[in-house]
């Protein structure tokens, strides 16, 4: 017989009282209570119950077995509530990786938004420039800026990652505006790094004569550097919307060539594909598909 449902048997004995008590809270015959307790004993080798016409009573194994058979059946009442709430309530923790300037600028925001909706979910968030091995490394999401290679990801696309060129008014105001790509070579222009920055100012029409390269007097890996820089009136930048966004809503800088196409790069939301999914993974993603695309779509209008 099934050892947990004769430990259920048999607290129940205990508690209701009698076999015919018992019977009715586990919906069985008298009889069938009999057979589980029984079972147990023969089991155990030692007798646990000591019944009369008029009474019955724990053997000292019967007692000691009692205390712990409550504890078990307890904690398998608590378990299945568990188990039943991941199916009726999103639960649980989701771990999640995003670029640092998307993450702290567009996604944290959104990510406490989601965390009022649900209060049964906790969120671990990583923010890495690194294409972190979702398998490996244990996360449930990534957020991801440009093609999307692994053919094992599923990946929903969401709007493109796109560039701005900006510079204080005052910059502006001291060495003109300029009117076309070209004539950004008589400019301070600053782009994220070195090598990065000839390939996005080439994008945009300036294009470097043979054995020339287009150095900047100043080099930056870090997009809110470049930030600072074109905020301390000192260059042209080109860097993101999504770093640039609050600096351009309230005038501190202005856009540069706004009818000239600049790169944009894809953007996805990636997980790994599940047969079935979690209520807390489907909450994400239902989320993340409606907010931030109207995020997004905001931020593009800029």
């Amino acid at each position: 017989m099934d050892r947990f449902t004769s430990m259920s048997v048999f607290v129940a004995v205990v508690e209701k009282g009698s076999f015919v008590a018992a019977a009715e809270a586990m919906k069985i015959s008298p009889t069938m209570v009999g057979k589980h307790i029984t079972a147990l004993e023969h089991s155990l080798k030692t007798k646990l119950l000591v019944r009369t016409t008029r009474r019955q009573g724990l053997t000292e194994a019967g007692q000691l077995f009692y205390q712990h058979s409550r504890r078990i059946v307890d904690d398998m009442a608590k378990v299945e509530t568990l188990v039943h709430s991941l199916k009726t309530t999103p639960t649980g923790r989701l771990k999640i990786t995003a670029p640092y300037a998307f993450g702290n600028h567009i996604l944290i925001p959104l990510i406490s938004q989601f965390l009022e909706l649900y209060p049964e979910i906790n969120i671990e968030i990583e923010l890495a420039d690194r294409k972190v091995n979702l398998i490996e490394e244990g996360f449930d999401f990534a957020f991801r800026i440009g093609d999307i290679i692994d053919e094992r990801l599923v990946a929903k696309a969401l709007p493109d990652y796109e560039m701005v060129l900006a510079a204080t008014p005052d910059y502006l105001k001291k060495y003109g505006t300029p009117d076309t790509p070209e004539s950004l070579r008589h400019h301070n222009c600053l782009g994220y790094n070195q090598h990065q920055s000839e390939k996005l100012w080439q994008s945009i029409g300036i294009t470097a004569n043979e054995g020339e390269s287009l150095p900047s007097r100043l080099v930056i890996n870090s997009g809110e550097g470049a930030r600072q820089a074109a905020l301390m009136n000192f260059t042209i930048v080109l860097q993101s919307k999504v770093i640039l966004e609050q600096d351009l809503l309230n005038g501190r800088l202005v856009r540069v060539l706004p009818e000239f196409s600049l790169p944009s790069y894809p953007m996805h939301m990636v997980y790994l594909p599940q047969k079935e999914m979690p209520l807390k993974t489907e909450a994400f993603i239902s989320f993340m598909m409606e907010k931030l695309w109207q995020r997004l779509m905001t931020l593009s209008r800029l």
